[in-house]
């Protein structure tokens, strides 16, 4: 989904808004509606859920928007507030954000995925990997959930991520490589390969996108997935072959003599950065 002249929009009645023009202000609420609500449905997987969460996070857009002062960073500033305004649900409930899914939003995402898409893949199929992703989307912690629909679905840049996070970029790199590799493994455990990521991930943005937005929302980029050397060097460090990795190089440092540390030292960086690397490769 292509959101930049809708950008342009916003940021027009943005300003007049600012200045006290209801209309303006009635108009971006109404040109915000139906991207906040994709993102909102997408974090709770609650339809109803959604409906009511949106209606909170625009109220909060009205009453907050004469403070924001940078215009271009609307979006991460906006959906800084919805998943504000969802943590709040779950904190209040002591659900620790556990996925409650409704009879309406089941029927919903029945329709999606059975509905015919030009993917190559039987109905059959589709409607298997639709169940399994939307399982696996269910059993990530909020904050994979977040970083995976902002990065595929809404298009935003690490930076942009970071922002709407209230973090360092490198630590939305990370979190975004850790989301992925725990998608990943959710899918293997329900029979589906790494090499279905993508796939699912489209399936995913097409079972929960807007109406007038479904014929677009499934397409997510390969180069969205990447995270960069360094994200994904930091990111493998918290997997089970990162420690794994790790724990033997320490315990081969440990048993080195002093004499021989400067040449151990060496070697052991260049088998770490080899290692690194399939690491990067492999996840």
């Amino acid at each position: 989904m292509d959101y930049k002249d809708d950008n342009i929009a916003v940021i027009q009645l943005i300003g007049q808004a600012q200045l006290g023009d209801q209309q303006s202000m009635n108009d971006l609420a109404q040109l915000a509606e139906g991207r906040l609500f994709a993102y909102i449905y997408r974090l709770t997987l609650n339809y109803d859920l959604a409906q009511d969460l949106l209606q909170e996070t625009l109220l909060k857009m009205v009453e907050s928007l004469k403070n924001l002062r940078r215009i271009d960073r609307f979006w991460p500033w906006l959906f800084r507030i919805a998943m504000g305004q969802v943590q709040h649900y779950f904190r209040d409930r002591g659900k620790k954000h556990m996925v409650q899914i409704s009879d309406f939003s089941k029927e919903y995402l029945s329709e999606h995925s059975s509905q015919n898409r030009n993917d190559g893949l039987d109905s059959l199929i589709r409607r298997e990997l639709s169940d399994a992703v939307f399982q696996a989307m269910t059993n990530l912690k909020l904050a994979y959930r977040n970083v995976l629909v902002l990065r595929c679905f809404e298009q935003m840049s690490y930076a942009e991520i970071a922002d709407q996070m209230d973090c360092k970029e490198l630590r939305a790199r990370v979190l975004f490589f850790r989301a992925k590799h725990s998608l990943k493994k959710q899918l293997s455990h329900q029979g589906f390969g790494k090499e279905l990521l993508l796939v699912a991930l489209g399936i995913f943005g097409l079972m929960t996108a807007p109406a007038k937005a479904a014929s677009s929302a499934g397409a997510v980029s390969a180069a969205s997935l990447d995270v960069g050397f360094l994200a994904a060097l930091a990111g493998a460090a918290g997997t089970k072959l990162g420690i794994t990795i790790m724990s033997a190089i320490a315990a081969i440092t440990f048993t080195l003599s002093l004499e021989n540390c400067i040449f151990w030292f060496v070697l052991l960086c260049y088998i770490s950065v080899c290692l690194a690397v399939v690491i990067y490769t492999q996840l």
